[in-house]
Formats: structure tokens, sequence, C-alpha cells
């Protein structure tokens, strides 16, 4: 994912990518530095403190040195990150306003919603960025210490273990119902309007499951409320070797996110 590259390699990476971005960006809009350089960029990206915008922030700094402008980096909170995404679309297509997107966004939510306040035709691509894929992480005090016992526990009591979710028609809600329709593992859907809502609950003790991007559910659960019980890659995590894979458990699935980087559609280009 992205955050965990970045944060394994440290500052270099950091730059690295910063320097690709700046490259992709002067290529996507051909605009004069002058003219580009005469206000400050925004960059739209989902809620503080997640993953998107932790990364997002560790390249803000370097992009603007790369590019010579500032960069100001503007959260939009929402479900299945809609207004994030309607706000980039309908912005100007002059190279000031660019956002994060992923693969709910652009693929999935056209498939779930019947109207949306935007279309992905609506959007130019800049640059891939990474791939994303998370951590199961229950409360300490929960009786499973491995995700297969955590499974059992829900095959053996359908709805008695709840998981919190970022509500109808995101990732983790979509997830829920996978496991319930295709392996028998009842969780109870409980939502919450982000996903960092849903790790608080389950930090508090109010729901028993939640999963959040490796990189920042894993520093979470060194607090020590939680823990970590498997990663949803196809791989294990380079941020946690010794954590299984759900996969590993019988789920034959493999959850990831792609992220990139976009403007509203209408960039000029060479």
């Amino acid at each position: 994912m992205l955050t965990e590259i970045l944060m394994t390699h440290g500052e270099r990476r950091i730059t690295a990518v910063a320097l690709g971005l700046a490259a992709a960006l002067n290529a996507a809009t051909a605009l004069p530095q002058p003219a580009y350089s005469s206000k400050a960029i925004r960059i739209i990206t989902s809620t503080a403190g997640g993953p998107y915008d932790i990364a997002m922030r560790g390249l803000s700094v370097p992009l603007g040195q790369a590019l010579g402008q500032s960069i100001v980096i503007e959260n939009r909170t929402g479900g299945s990150f809609i207004p994030l995404a309607e706000a980039c679309a309908h912005a100007a297509p002059d190279g000031h306003t660019l956002c994060t997107s992923d693969s709910f966004a652009q693929s999935l939510n056209p498939l779930l919603f019947a109207k949306l306040p935007y279309e992905p035709r609506e959007f130019a691509p800049i640059i891939f960025l990474g791939s994303l894929n998370s951590a199961v992480l229950v409360n300490a005090g929960s009786a499973a210490r491995n995700i297969q016992e955590l499974f059992d526990m829900a095959r053996a009591k359908p709805n008695s273990l709840t998981f919190a979710t970022a509500g109808p028609g995101s990732g983790t809600n979509i997830y829920v119902e996978y496991l319930r329709r295709e392996k028998g593992i009842a969780f109870l859907n409980v939502p919450y309007k982000n996903f960092l809502q849903g790790l608080a609950a389950v930090a508090a003790g109010e729901v028993n499951v939640a999963t959040f991007a490796v990189g920042v559910g894993l520093a979470q659960a060194k607090g020590g409320k939680m823990r970590a019980l498997a990663t949803t890659g196809r791989q294990r995590s380079i941020f946690a070797p010794d954590l299984p894979t759900i996969s590993e458990a019988g789920v034959d699935i493999a959850v990831n996110t792609w992220i990139g980087m976009m403007g509203p559609s209408g960039l000029p280009r060479e």
C-alpha cells in the first residue's frame, strides 16, 4: 500500500514519488511555470488521519518543492468517498485542484448506487500511487486469538460478533456480506460515518471487529487496546510478516484497493 511503502522506505522514497507526480502533473496540464505557480494547488482527500490523508501530507512538501508551489490538503469526508469525488469532478480543470481516488470511487460506486453526483468519465487520471490492503483488528479483550478462531466464532453464533463498517456500499460492508453469503461467516454489520470512527469503536469495546489500512491500523494497535489478527492482501504484509492473510484461514479472497491521483476531466494534454 502507498502509506506502507512510504513509511518503510522513508524520505528518499517519498521524494521519488513526489518527483514522479510532479512530472506527471506537468505533462498532464502542460501549463507554463509562471501560470502554474500563480496560486496554491489543492489536493482533496478523505478523512483526516486516514491512510490517504497521511500519504498526501507526506507527499505535499517534496511535491511543492518540485513544483515550486504551495500545496493545500483539503479533507472531504462522507460515505463511499462520494463527496470527495464530486468536489474533484466538478472543479475547474486548470491543474490547481487534484484529488486522491480509488477503485471504490471509480469502479464500485457506479455499480452500487443508482444515482451519483459524478461519473468516472469526469476525471482525468494523472498517476497510479499504489495499492492498499487492511489489517483485521479486534478489541484487546477479544476471545479470538487468531483469524481462524474469529471466523469459527462467527460461524458458530451468527450475528453474535459486531463488525464496524463505513456504511452501505463501503468496501467493508461488501466484505461482511461476502463472508455471510459465500462462507457462512456471519458478522453483524454496524455502520459508521468513516473508518476512523469504526476503529475507535473497536478500541473502546463498542464493536468486536474492524479493518483498517495496514500501516495505520497496526500503529493504532500498538496502543494496546486492539490486536491485529490478519491482513487482507494476497501476500503477507511487509509491515507485519508474522500476521497471516485471511486466505490462509480458508477465505480465498484478497481485498485490495488501488489509489491514484486524478483531476477533473478537461485538463490540457501535451
